[in-house]
């Protein structure tokens, strides 16, 4: 039987609002980390033909350089479109109870104006910054 070579690829798009004020701080090792939530629509139409509407939830996480330019920048409500990768991260509480989230790791991140589309303006290369830094 031969081996299949797939490629590893973990990429994500997304567009959508922050639904509450992101947090900034600095963790244990001194990297600067903002996290914040979003909420991202999507309208389809149900088998009636009758349009509906469904929001999803993504938690978001930028690192050093970009946590601080962004920190003073983005509020409940603001408009983004971020690419970047999925982190999942596991752990038990303290009855011992697993839990796990998943995480975007933003690579690039950009803040929309009203109307605008994702591709205009000017978006914000978080590695780039991480690595002139």
């Amino acid at each position: 039987m031969s081996s299949l070579n797939m490629p590893n690829i973990n990429q994500v798009a997304l567009s959508g609002r922050l639904v509450q004020d992101p947090d900034f701080r600095f963790v244990e090792n001194g990297a600067a980390r903002l996290s914040g939530r979003i909420a991202v629509n999507r309208s389809y139409r149900d088998r009636n033909e009758e349009w509906q509407e469904e929001t999803s939830f993504f938690d978001i996480v930028l690192w050093q350089k970009a946590a601080e330019a962004f920190s003073q920048r983005l509020h409940k409500g603001t408009p983004i479109f971020a690419t970047g990768r999925l982190q999942s991260h596991s752990w038990r509480d303290g009855e011992d109870q697993p839990h796990s989230r998943i995480e975007v790791q933003v690579r690039n991140l950009q803040i929309l104006e009203k109307g605008q589309e994702p591709t205009d303006g000017e978006a914000v290369d978080t590695e780039a910054a991480l690595q002139a830094a």
